[in-house]
């Protein structure tokens, strides 16, 4: 009887099927730290950019309208997701500075608009100014640790904001304003530089390598990011 080629071919054994499952899940597993790091590094690069954006945003804001305006942050170390940064902007409603830094405290809502709205960064770390230097990321100049001291600041001015889904007002206490000549403040006084650090967090463990610096020209108002 003639052979056809139907009954030359035939298919896979269960024994080479089950090789091939196999090496496909050692493939997979040998794959999945790379590729979780991968998702990692993309999830901080977009913040970032949002982040970087924003600060840029409020700055050509404050230009425009004449206005001054602030980029508010809440650290929360105790999200439901491990640790979190809250942000949001807000705007005088006058055009008019509400107080001098030194008699801030809690700015009353009826002074200021919420601009943008609010947004939270899950798994992100805030770090002080001067946490992070050249040794971690080449790129930042040659400052010591202890030169870079201006960070958004703590408590001297308070926004009280509602956030999505949450029962009561909240207190954004780390902020950096922007003047109506684009210059950038964390207090009374002409600042050179503003900067705070951001590492991201899964639970408590995160990725010593992947962390990043922003800095706000006090001048200028202009924002640098710094990545390793």
């Amino acid at each position: 009887m003639k052979t056809t080629a139907r009954n030359q071919g035939h298919g896979f054994t269960l024994v080479e099927l089950l090789t091939v499952i196999a090496v496909m899940s050692v493939l997979v597993s040998l794959a999945a730290p790379a590729l979780s790091s991968m998702a990692k590094g993309s999830q901080m690069t977009q913040s970032l950019i949002e982040l970087s954006g924003t600060l840029d945003q409020a700055r050509q804001y404050a230009i425009s309208r004449n206005t001054y305006v602030w980029v508010a942050l809440r650290p929360n170390p105790n999200g439901p997701n491990g640790d979190e940064l809250s942000m949001v902007v807000l705007a005088s409603k006058s055009g008019t500075d509400p107080q001098p830094w030194s008699d801030y405290g809690t700015v009353p809502n009826d002074q200021i608009d919420l601009i943008t709205r609010p947004r939270t960064f899950d798994q992100m770390r805030f770090e002080e100014a001067g946490k992070y230097t050249k040794n971690e990321i080449p790129g930042l100049d040659g400052k010591s640790a202890t030169s870079i001291t201006n960070t958004p600041s703590d408590n001297t001015a308070v926004f009280r904001v509602k956030l999505p889904g949450a029962a009561s007002l909240i207190d954004f206490s780390r902020v950096i304003q922007f003047t109506p000549t684009g210059e950038a403040r964390v207090s009374s006084s002409v600042i050179d530089v503003i900067e705070f650090g951001l590492h991201p967090t899964r639970g408590k463990a995160g990725d010593a390598n992947n962390v990043a610096v922003l800095r706000v020209n006090g001048l200028t108002g202009q924002t640098a990011v710094y990545r390793p």
